[in-house]
C-alpha cells in the first residue's frame, strides 16, 4: 500500500526527491532491491546531496553484492559529511558477498581490521548502532578461516565506539540463587527469524517441547507477517513480546522481563540481535548454531554445538564456553516425504544427465570449491551441476563468472535454476542423483531436507563446525559411507553415486532407513533442558560451567 501511495504522489509531483527516496525505502522493505536502487538514483538526479538517498544507495549496492561501488559510495558520503561516522563504519565493515579468490578473502579481511583500528584511533562515536550502523559482519563466516580474532576485534570495536552498548539490566547486578523447587526458569528466546526460515525449522520444535514445569518461555521478536510457521512458534510460547527496531527501547523491554536465561538461536545474521547481545540482559546468556560461528562478544557465556560436529581443538575457535551436546541441538520436523518428485522434463534436464545438486546460498561457494566442480565436470561428461539462483541477480552473475573462469571448457554444464517454493524444492531434491556439500561451510537445513527426501550427500568435512554438520548428521545416523577424507575421494564418491545406479539405490535405502533419528529428536530437547538448568543453577551458586556432560 505504501508503494502505491508513493507512486501516486510521484504522478502528482515527479520532481520530489524526498518521495523518490521514500519509495525506495518501501521497495527495499518489500525486498525489491533493484527497483529501490533505480528510485534512489532518481532522487539523486534531482538532489545530488540528498542524505537519505545517498545512504540508501550505498546500502543497496552493498546488499546486492556490488562491493567496490558500495565502498566508493560510503566513502563519498564520508567526504560530503566528515562529521558523520556512520558511512565510514559501514565502509570498513563491508565485505564482498561473492569473494573472488583466497587472496581476495585475506586482503578484504585485513582491510576491515585496519579500518576498524583507524576508526577507534580517530575517536569514532556512534549513538544508536541500529540507526547508524544497522549491519553485521555476516559474510566473514564464509571465508573458510578461523574467525575468532576478527570476531573479537569486531566486538571490541563496537564496544568502544557505541555509547551505552555495554549495559547491564538491574536484575543482573546481583547474583540470583539457584532455582528452588517449584520455581520455573524464565527463559527468553530472542530472534528475528521465526518465520519461514532455517532458524524456525531448527528451533521451533525445541521451543514447543521444552518442559513447561521447568521453564517459562518468553519469545522476543520483531513484528512479522502471519505465516503458519511464525504463528506456530508464537503459540509455543507462554508470552510473545514484539520488539521495535528502536534499539534502546527493545533492550529495555527484554530487561524488564527479569529473565533467568537468554537463548539467541543466532547472533550475526540480524543486526538487532547482534547489538542486543552486548548487554547483560540475563544472568546466563547463550547462543545456538543458527549462524555457526563464534560471536566474539564477552557477554555471551555459552555456544551450544554438538560433539559430532566439532574437531578436537574446537574450544580454541570460540570466545564463548563451548558446550558440546551428544545430539545435534535441533528438533527438526520432518518434511513430507510423500511429495511427488518433479520430472526431468518439467525441470528442463536431459534424461541421460547425471544431476549433481548443490542448492545452497551462493555466498557459501568458496573459491576453493571452483576447481573441484570443474574437475567433476571433466571426469563425468554426462554431469550437470545444478545451483539455485541468488536472491539478487548480481550474486548469480558474479558467481557464474568466477566459476566459468575456473573451468571455461565445462562451465556450460553448470545451471542456475530459478528460485522455487519450499514444496517444489523438496520435489526437486528427489530428481537429483547426488547432493554436493560445499567446502568450508556445508549444509545444515539443506542437509536435513535432502536426508528427508532420501538423497545421498557427499561431504568433505572442514576445519570448523560450519563445514562439519552433514558429517555430524551421518554420524548420528551411524553411516560413514559418503564422508570423504580429501578432495579426490570427494570426487570419487560423487561420481560413483551418479554413475552407479545400484550403489546409489543402496545408499538411498540406507538413508531412508536411518534418517528418522535426525527428526523430531526428543533426546536433543532433554539435553537442552538439562544444560539450561545446569547453567542457571551454576550461576546461582556463583559458578560457571567449564564443561558439561548430561547426567
Amino acid at each position: 500500500q505504501a508503494i502505491d501511495h508513493y507512486r501516486r504522489a510521484l504522478e502528482i509531483d515527479p520532481c520530489c526527491a524526498d518521495t523518490w527516496s521514500d519509495l525506495a525505502s518501501a521497495l527495499f522493505a518489500g525486498h525489491r532491491t533493484e527497483d529501490a536502487l533505480v528510485c534512489t538514483r532518481r532522487a539523486l538526479a534531482l538532489d545530488p546531496d540528498h542524505p537519505q538517498a545517498l545512504a540508501k544507495t550505498a546500502d543497496l549496492l552493498r546488499i546486492q553484492g556490488f562491493f567496490l561501488p558500495a565502498v566508493a559510495a560510503y566513502d563519498d558520503i564520508a567526504r560530503r559529511h566528515p562529521d558523520s561516522w556512520s558511512a565510514r563504519v559501514k565502509s570498513a565493515l563491508t565485505q564482498p558477498v561473492i569473494v573472488q579468490s583466497r587472496d581476495d578473502v585475506i586482503r578484504n579481511r585485513q582491510r576491515t581490521l585496519a579500518g576498524l583500528q583507524t576508526l577507534v584511533s580517530e575517536g569514532a562515536r556512534i549513538d544508536d548502532p541500529m540507526e547508524e550502523i544497522g549491519m553485521t559482519n555476516f559474510y566473514l563466516a564464509y571465508h573458510g578461516l578461523d574467525d575468532l580474532k576478527v570476531q573479537h576485534a569486531s566486538a571490541d570495536f563496537h564496544s568502544r565506539i557505541c555509547r551505552n552498548l555495554n549495559w547491564t539490566a538491574p536484575h543482573c547486578l546481583n547474583r540470583r540463587p539457584a532455582p528452588a523447587l517449584g520455581r520455573r526458569i524464565r527463559l527468553g528466546i530472542v530472534c528475528s527469524y521465526f518465520r519461514e526460515n532455517t532458524i524456525s525449522k531448527l528451533y521451533r520444535g525445541l521451543i514447543e517441547k521444552l518442559w513447561r514445569e521447568r521453564f517459562e518461555v518468553v519469545l522476543f521478536r520483531p513484528p512479522h507477517d502471519r505465516e503458519d510457521l511464525a504463528l506456530a512458534v508464537d503459540r509455543a510460547c507462554e508470552r510473545v513480546v514484539e520488539l521495535p527496531r528502536a534499539f534502546f527501547v527493545a533492550r529495555q523491554m527484554i530487561a524488564d522481563a527479569g529473565l533467568d536465561a537468554i537463548f539467541y538461536p543466532e547472533i550475526g545474521m540480524d543486526p538487532l540481535c547482534y547489538f542486543l547481545a552486548f548487554a547483560r540482559l540475563a544472568p546466563v546468556q547463550c547462543v545456538g548454531w543458527g549462524h555457526p560461528v563464534t560471536t566474539g562478544i564477552p557477554t555471551i557465556d555459552y555456544f551450544l554445538s554438538a560433539r559430532a560436529a566439532e574437531p578436537a581443538d574446537a574450544q580454541s575457535h570460540y570466545s564463548e564456553r563451548l558446550i558440546c551436546l551428544d545430539r545435534l541441538p535441533a528438533y527438526y520436523v520432518r518434511p513430507d516425504a510423500g511429495i511427488a518428485a518433479l520430472s526431468r522434463e518439467q525441470l528442463g534436464f536431459p534424461q541421460r544427465a547425471h544431476i549433481y545438486a548443490c542448492p545452497h546460498s551462493l555466498f557459501k561457494f568458496h573459491p576453493d570449491f571452483d576447481a573441484i566442480l570443474a574437475q567433476l565436470l571433466r571426469r563425468d561428461p554426462d554431469a550437470l551441476i545444478v545451483l539455485i539462483a541468488g536472491i539478487h541477480p548480481n550474486w548469480t552473475r558474479t558467481l557464474a563468472a568466477r566459476i566459468a573462469a575456473a573451468g571455461p571448457d565445462v562451465s556450460n554444464r553448470i545451471v542456475f535454476a530459478p528460485r522455487i517454493s519450499q514444496r517444489d524444492f523438496i520435489r526437486f531434491l528427489k530428481v537429483a542423483d547426488v547432493l554436493l556439500d560445499p567446502l568450508h561451510f556445508g549444509g545444515g537445513n539443506t542437509s536435513y531436507e535432502a536426508f528427508a527426501a532420501g538423497l545421498p550427500i557427499v561431504t568433505y568435512p572442514g576445519e570448523f563446525m560450519r563445514g562439519r554438520v552433514t558429517m555430524a548428521c551421518y554420524e548420528q545416523m551411524g553411516m560413514g559411507d559418503l564422508i570423504a577424507t580429501d578432495p579426490r575421494q570427494y570426487l570419487d564418491l560423487a561420481i560413483r553415486l551418479a554413475c552407479d545406479a545400484d550403489w546409489r539405490s543402496a545408499m538411498r535405502a540406507k538413508i531412508v532407513q536411518r534418517a528418522p533419528i535426525l527428526f523430531e529428536d526428543e533426546i536433543a530437547v532433554a539435553e537442552l533442558e538439562d544444560f539450561l538448568f545446569a547453567a542457571v543453577s551454576a550461576h546461582g551458586n556463583g559458578q560457571a560451567l567449564t564443561g558439561w556432560n548430561r547426567l
